[in-house]
């Protein structure tokens, strides 16, 4: 006798070919949004009008010129720059029928709210790094050190950054520390680190064990510093400035930013909640919230909605009142795409 055939098999077993769904998402690529802490950080009070003004007294020099014995001169005066920043609201919610909340296999609400605290921090971080990138127009030196054709970032650019902000008297972004605070494009770490030539950043870390372990670690999460060099901890971000065809080389480069203190300066509607430092950054008004509706409203008698998440942020960022700005950034092109 032959081996016996199954007369059931899921071709007429149609229970056995039913979808089983995984209940945990897979988690979508977001990018790491550091900007906002690399900006020092003033509150306006509420209450207060919608525009915030910032004051400083312009410099004086030496005055090498003796005064004549036994006579009063005549009095100096110190002058005031200032201005004035004016607060944007940023707004937007999802709202859930109450049957796709009772039928989702996910916790509909919670995730996506996951998904709306993305979206705002998306939005401050390009709020920031559109003020950055307005300070050439106040300042042209701050892109003096982009690089030229298809050079790639490397060592002496980060060195030449810092120095170019201490040359001009700009004091570090943590003074603690005596350290700036950069953005850079993953991209250009690779190419930094991958430069293996005498002295580069490689040749000089691979010296001694510490440098080796950092060689080792994948360079870069959002609290994570991606390259610390030169007196600067850079944060790594895909939300940089691009620029396609660079120079006409057919290639994209990306920007590289170096922030002293003030070197944009970010306000928030409402007190501070906490925050002592860039690292610890909630403020009373950056929330996302989450409501589910448990019964009708005037505007949803039948209760169709069943739940909303949202956010409702009041926020602007500026440059500090100067004609020398607190900034430095390189524009350059990678080998790595």
């Amino acid at each position: 006798m032959g081996p016996l055939q199954a007369s059931m098999t899921t071709a007429n077993l149609p229970q056995s070919t039913v979808i089983s769904y995984d209940k945990t998402f897979i988690e979508n690529l977001k990018p790491n949004t550091p900007f906002v802490r690399c900006t020092a950080r003033r509150p306006l009070d509420l209450n207060s009008g919608n525009q915030l003004r910032l004051h400083m007294y312009n410099p004086l020099g030496g005055n090498t010129a003796q005064v004549s014995e036994g006579v009063v001169g005549a009095p100096i005066y110190v002058s005031v720059a200032f201005t004035t920043a004016t607060i944007g609201q940023f707004a937007d919610y999802v709202n859930v029928s109450d049957l796709a909340i009772d039928t989702s296999i996910d916790p509909v609400l919670e995730n996506i709210r996951k998904e709306m605290s993305n979206r705002l921090a998306i939005t401050l971080s390009t709020l920031v790094r559109n003020t950055a990138d307005s300070a050439s127009s106040v300042d042209s030196s701050v892109s003096a050190l982009s690089k030229t054709g298809t050079a790639t970032l490397g060592r002496s650019d980060i060195t030449s950054s810092v120095s170019h902000l201490l040359g001009r008297n700009v004091m570090p972004f943590n003074t603690a520390e005596g350290r700036m605070v950069g953005v850079i494009h993953p991209f250009n770490v690779g190419d930094a680190l991958n430069d293996s030539s005498n002295n580069s950043i490689t040749d000089i870390l691979k010296r001694n064990p510490k440098g080796v372990e950092l060689l080792q670690e994948l360079p870069g999460l959002d609290e994570v510093p991606a390259l610390e060099w030169g007196g600067v901890t850079f944060f790594p971000s895909t939300l940089v400035t691009q620029t396609s065809d660079y120079q006409s080389t057919g290639k994209t480069a990306y920007r590289t930013y170096v922030f002293g203190e003030n070197g944009v300066i970010s306000i928030s509607l409402g007190d501070v909640n906490g925050a002592t430092g860039p690292a610890d950054g909630d403020r009373k008004n950056l929330r996302l919230w989450l409501q589910r509706f448990e019964g009708p409203s005037r505007s949803d008698p039948s209760r169709m909605i069943g739940g909303v998440t949202s956010y409702n942020v009041r926020f602007t960022s500026t440059l500090p009142p100067d004609t020398v700005m607190r900034i430095a950034y390189i524009d350059a092109v990678s080998n790595i795409s």
